[in-house]
């Protein structure tokens, strides 16, 4: 696996429940790249300041969201929202490997040792363990390193398996039934193994 494959796109962000459904919503309307740039850039769905950031947003969870097919962009607007949090965690751990591996890893060990949190430490020492490895993840900056960490972290308290992303307290995660369902129809049966087993 690539470098670019293990972490797909989790520098660009975490879950964005909200937006995340603006964008569910024109990708089902199929867009061209023209009406894509309309909506994102002169339109502003995202109800954003930058163009820069409003542009790396849509990329973000347009990669994110794409794969997963129509009828779960569908499912993802009408979902309560605990449940479509869950599918976004789904489909980040599909489109970035990366968060899986934390997650089947550093997270399970903290709940075998009945630790209460997750340190700020464990996403450092964790890329240095995978960095034998993964080819080129030696290359990316400590800031890029701690940006990803940040979002990782985010992404654990948006879909409940942190309290927050600041104090990293372990929370207990009941994964709705409708999440394996999911799985198995996008072939993520591994992905969802990892979420129930650190639940």
């Amino acid at each position: 696996m690539t470098v670019k494959d293990y972490l797909g796109d989790i520098i660009g962000g975490s879950l964005m429940l909200r937006e995340s459904r603006v964008i569910a919503e024109l990708l089902i309307t199929s867009p061209n790249e023209e009406q894509w740039h309309e909506a994102i850039v002169n339109d502003n769905v995202l109800q954003k300041t930058s163009v820069h950031s409003v542009k790396r947003m849509a990329s973000t969870l347009r990669k994110r969201l794409q794969p997963m097919g129509e009828e779960f962009w569908t499912e993802l607007l009408k979902a309560p929202d605990e449940a479509a949090r869950q599918m976004l965690l789904l489909a980040t751990m599909c489109q970035s490997p990366v968060l899986a591996d934390f997650m089947a890893t550093t997270l399970s060990d903290a709940r075998q040792m009945y630790r209460e949190a997750l340190r700020s430490d464990d996403w450092q020492e964790f890329i240095l363990s995978r960095q034998r490895a993964i080819v080129g993840l030696e290359q990316y900056s400590e800031s890029s390193i701690q940006k990803m960490g940040s979002n990782v972290f985010k992404i654990l308290a948006d879909s409940g398996y942190l309290e927050s992303g600041r104090s990293k307290n372990l929370k207990n995660v009941y994964v709705l039934p409708q999440i394996r369902e999911w799985a198995i129809r996008l072939d993520c049966q591994k992905t969802y193994d990892v979420m129930e087993s650190v639940r």
